[in-house]
């Protein structure tokens, strides 16, 4: 009986590992995305700048 519970409390520990891990990989990417957004805005900004003084 006891190897039975050790061994669903393992797979219990398991399961929110890998949830969280899940949760903050989509946090990351949220964060990853916005910045790459910011980044493409201000290239594009430089870019139309760039173009208008020419």
């Amino acid at each position: 009986m006891k190897k039975y519970v050790l061994i669903a409390l393992l797979v219990i520990g398991l399961l929110v590992v890998a949830y969280l891990t899940f949760i903050v990989a989509l946090i990351e990417i949220a964060v990853g995305v916005t910045f790459l957004g910011i980044v493409a805005l201000a290239v594009l900004g430089l870019w139309l700048t760039w173009k208008v003084k020419r």
